[in-house]
């Protein structure tokens, strides 16, 4: 079976890597900033627990060093990937001058986007930042394929970052702390180990908080929307449910909802995908499936999220089902579920053995699709095991890289409900829905893990689409 997957893998990967420069432009939208990457040092840890005790509650923000710990120690002890947004500047400087970070890098969903995919050779990459300071724009790639709008005397241009920048400091800062799997951390009532490589965010960002979309981008984006084909839509984890003004997520998220309904109408052509991230908050998600999800075409989540969306749909029995078990036939039926429920045309998750995907069956060729999830796959692997991309031919690399087992296990198990031909092509039907399934290739040793899902959700929805 795995020789058979290779062999899948191998025959795929020439053409997916061909049809990026087929590909007439990209929008990414909706935050750049800048991260603050941090290793983690148990002895840092130690130190801070001497000052404040974990919470028995998972806090859906931080407010101050205890719910940040808390928010720490739930993403340790679980391996799962998390997000919150700091809410006041005094948490903020705690953190810098407690744990400070070892490097900055490119942060946000877009500058994340951005950046990995303008080696790759798309012609065009329009990127959203804002505010774009000197020290925002020196770390987008060199690449002129990426690029932001800017304004003059009503005239719409697309310029290199690094023409466009205006002012100096850092207004914004994502603070990631990376840890590896088999890391032994000791709190006052136990000892654990960390079951799995992950990252816990926590993110300052008092700029684009409220989701506020420039003028500019918007006018210049219905100006110039022929010029692309697909728009990744992103960076709502930001939000908060009340703001001091006495507004809240709701009046951030409707003029973005209504913003676009007129882009859609204005360029028909362009395909829409909305990629999810950690939002604590269940209010702000709902939003999300109500005001945001109608006018996009597409989905990307990971097993985290599909949990909590299921919750908030009222399928909390299944939603647990999955959490405890994470078996792969819940989570495919909690998948058709959400397709259901949000009468998407695609959505694609992500785990870390396997990508799964569901779309409506005259919305794409599942042979499109699966050249997506290839190309996504390989990438992944290949910018996991070196930790940057300087080009397409990078791309290969992953092709080196061994198939999941778990991937390749969950695989059998689907098959032996859904049929042996899902088993050895990955491609399949579902209640009227294409299914295409694709065990992934997995670095034991990863050199960098930040931004991944944002670029397998990427590169899997432009090209396999």
């Amino acid at each position: 079976m795995e020789r058979q997957w290779n062999k899948i893998y191998s025959s795929i990967i020439q053409d997916a890597v061909d049809h990026i420069d087929k590909v007439p432009g990209v929008i990414l939208g909706f935050h750049s900033t800048i991260d603050g990457l941090k290793r983690i040092d148990p002895r840092q840890i130690q130190s801070a627990l001497k000052q404040y005790n974990v919470l028995d509650q998972l806090p859906i923000e931080i407010n101050n060093p205890a719910e940040l710990l808390t928010g720490m120690f739930h993403s340790l002890s679980r391996g799962k990937a998390l997000q919150l947004m700091i809410r006041n500047e005094s948490t903020f400087r705690w953190v810098m001058d407690h744990f400070g970070y070892d490097q900055l890098r490119m942060g946000g969903t877009s500058g994340n986007m951005a950046n990995a995919l303008s080696p790759l050779g798309f012609r065009r990459i329009l990127v959203y930042a804002n505010p774009l300071t000197k020290e925002q724009a020196g770390l987008f790639n060199q690449d002129t394929n990426l690029l932001v709008l800017e304004e003059q005397a009503g005239k719409f241009s697309l310029l290199h970052p690094q023409q466009a920048w205006q002012g100096e400091g850092i207004e914004a800062l994502h603070w990631i702390l990376e840890y590896p799997q088999g890391l032994d951390i000791t709190t006052p009532q136990e000892t654990f180990t960390t079951p799995r490589a992950n990252r816990y965010i926590a993110a300052w960002n008092p700029v684009n908080n409220k989701l506020q979309i420039t003028n500019t981008f918007k006018q210049g984006l219905l100006a110039k929307g022929s010029e692309f084909s697909h728009f990744i839509v992103s960076g709502f984890h930001i939000l908060s449910e009340t703001y001091p003004d006495g507004s809240s997520y709701l009046d951030c998220l409707r003029p973005v909802a209504a913003f676009l309904q007129q882009l859609r109408k204005q360029h028909p052509h362009l395909k829409l995908h909305y990629e999810f991230a950690s939002i604590a908050s269940s209010n702000i998600r709902k939003g999300i499936l109500t005001e945001i999800l109608p006018f996009v075409d597409s989905l990307g989540l990971n097993e985290v999220e599909l949990v909590a969306l299921l919750r908030d749909l009222g399928e909390g029995s299944l939603s647990t089902q999955i959490e405890n078990h994470n078996d792969i036939n819940d989570v495919l039926t909690g998948t058709f579920r959400l397709m259901q429920q949000l009468d998407l045309n695609r959505i694609q998750l992500h785990d870390l053995g396997y990508y799964l995907c569901l779309t409506k069956p005259n919305y794409v060729l599942p042979a499109t699709t699966q050249r997506g999830l290839v190309l996504a796959a390989t990438l992944a692997a290949a910018r996991t095991k070196m930790g940057r991309i300087t080009g397409s031919q990078d791309i290969f690399t992953g092709l080196e890289v061994p198939l999941s087992s778990d991937g390749l296990t969950r695989l059998v198990r689907l098959s032996e409900t859904l049929g042996d031909e899902l088993a050895q092509t990955g491609k399949g039907k579902y209640h009227g829905y294409d299914l295409l399934y694709l065990p992934t290739k997995v670095v034991a040793k990863p050199v960098l893990t930040v931004g991944l899902g944002d670029l397998i959700s990427s590169t899997g929805f432009i090209v396999g689409t």
